[in-house]
């Protein structure tokens, strides 16, 4: 049976393609949202393992940080990139005026799949 935190992986996998299409298609907006949701899921996934069930982003964040950054399973970079992923986003979604250039979302995508990566490859230590 697959794990939570297997089940994130694949709903992250599926966000960072569609900002990765979003991207080629110059939907910039929808790549900068698609990939805070990416990194978001595999964050969400990391407390579901640790049976912690966080309804807030902030919240996300703030338990992420407490549980895998701090004690250094996950090194700091990653919540780095959380942080700036969510004001991204939230500058995407909701600001009347926003702009985003290609590489700067290219620059989000890496970051998320780099954390991907980094999840996948230490599953069992996390």
């Amino acid at each position: 049976m697959e794990s939570n935190l297997q089940n994130a992986i694949l709903k992250a996998d599926d966000f960072l393609e569609t900002a990765k299409d979003n991207l080629k298609y110059d939907h910039l907006l929808a790549a900068v949202n698609r990939c805070y949701y990416s990194y978001f899921w595999v964050a969400r996934g990391l407390l579901f393992e640790k049976n912690i069930f966080v309804k807030s982003h902030s919240g996300i964040k703030s338990k992420f940080s407490e549980l895998f950054i701090k004690t250094q399973l996950i090194p700091d970079k990653y919540g780095y990139y959380l942080s700036q992923l969510m004001t991204k986003r939230q500058n995407a979604d909701y600001d009347l005026v926003s702009s985003f250039t290609k590489e700067e979302i290219q620059e989000m995508i890496s970051w998320t799949e780099e954390f991907l990566d980094f999840v996948k490859q230490n599953i069992d230590k996390l």
